[in-house]
């Protein structure tokens, strides 16, 4: 037992088994589906006399295995976001990824809609409530065929004292060096209740500088400053008749975390995200079409396995045999009056 603060269950969701995570104390409670790329697909805290979900949920399995990047918190590795015609060269060798069309890129890696294979889960008064998975690409030959570098990744979603936190590793478990990036995609409703008002929310991140894009997306390779720009969010920026899909840098750390605020007044909810040091970049992804916003860490700029060869600090990750690294990004939601 866990002293009755925190518990594990499992749950059926349309067919697939979603893992339940509960912190009693704060009134929050997490899911995990591991089945479609060990997304958490909700996550709720307690305001008031009910609970309020602060994560965009998918209606069904179906419908986020069709659009695995487009709900809950997807995990996007071995790159984040896209790669430039799905092509790249490393270590002298030319690369072709799958992509979705002619001309278009390959996008956000292999492991979010893909299964993960789950190791352990508990509950403890020291560990909070967890839950570990394990995602090994040797067992999926169509990664294997247009991505040589065999890895593993292993997740451990924790509910601990009002926090939901992600602790990522990978491991580079082939005979060769392998190119990595990491990123994580948290979709948060935008407003948070159905009955709010975009017009009262706003945004704010720790970065000095951003990166040009072109129109496909993709940086252009300028890293310039964000003063006297329209991508100055270091103060509360509404988000009324103002939309964004952009990659930053220059982030600044508190004790070692980033820190990202969004805030609907009309709902009195303020959701933060804080990324470790490793997190260099951050996207900020609040569209017009559809009633979401996204802080997403990442460890390298988009595109980062082909700028990287044209000499720019992308963040491009070198793992070694056997060599590995880890991130963390954590989710705290708070009632404000």
């Amino acid at each position: 037992m866990a002293g009755e603060l925190y518990s594990v269950r499992q749950e059926d969701f349309k067919g697939h088994t979603v893992y339940v995570l509960v912190d009693s104390q704060s009134g929050q409670e997490a899911r995990v589906l591991p089945s479609v790329g060990n997304n958490c697909i909700s996550y709720k805290i307690w305001k008031g006399d009910g609970s309020v979900e602060l994560i965009y949920v998918p209606p069904d399995p179906e419908t986020l295995q069709g659009r695995p990047s487009g709900y809950g918190v997807p995990i996007l590795y071995p790159w984040p976001n896209r790669i430039d015609g799905g092509k790249f060269r490393f270590d002298g060798k030319d690369y072709q990824l799958d992509t979705p069309g002619s001309g278009e890129h390959a996008s956000h890696g292999f492991v979010l809609v893909r299964p993960w294979q789950v190791e352990s889960s508990g509950a403890s008064t020291e560990d909070g409530a967890w839950i570990q998975s394990r995602f090994q690409s040797e067992d999926f030959p169509e990664v294997a065929r247009q991505f040589p570098f065999p890895f593993e990744a292993v997740v451990v979603y924790r509910l601990k004292e009002g926090v939901l936190s992600l602790e990522f590793e990978g491991v580079n478990t082939g005979k060769t060096d392998m190119p990595a990036g990491l990123g994580i995609h948290p979709y948060f409703p935008l407003p948070i209740q159905e009955n709010g008002n975009r017009d009262d929310c706003t945004v704010q991140m720790p970065v000095e500088t951003y990166w040009p894009l072109r129109d496909d997306p993709i940086p252009t390779g300028e890293i310039l400053p964000i003063a006297g720009t329209p991508f100055d969010v270091r103060e509360p920026t509404s988000l009324k008749g103002v939309f964004f899909d952009n990659v930053w840098s220059g982030v600044q750390l508190t004790n070692g975390w980033s820190r990202c605020e969004y805030v609907d007044g009309s709902a009195g909810v303020k959701i933060v995200m804080e990324a470790d040091s490793i997190f260099r970049e951050l996207v900020l992804y609040a569209p017009e079409q559809r009633p979401i916003v996204c802080f997403e860490p990442y460890t390298c700029v988009t595109n980062a396995f082909n700028l990287q060869n044209q000499g720019m600090d992308a963040g491009l990750i070198r793992l070694k045999p056997g060599e590995s690294f880890k991130g963390m990004m954590r989710i705290l939601g708070e009632v404000i009056e």
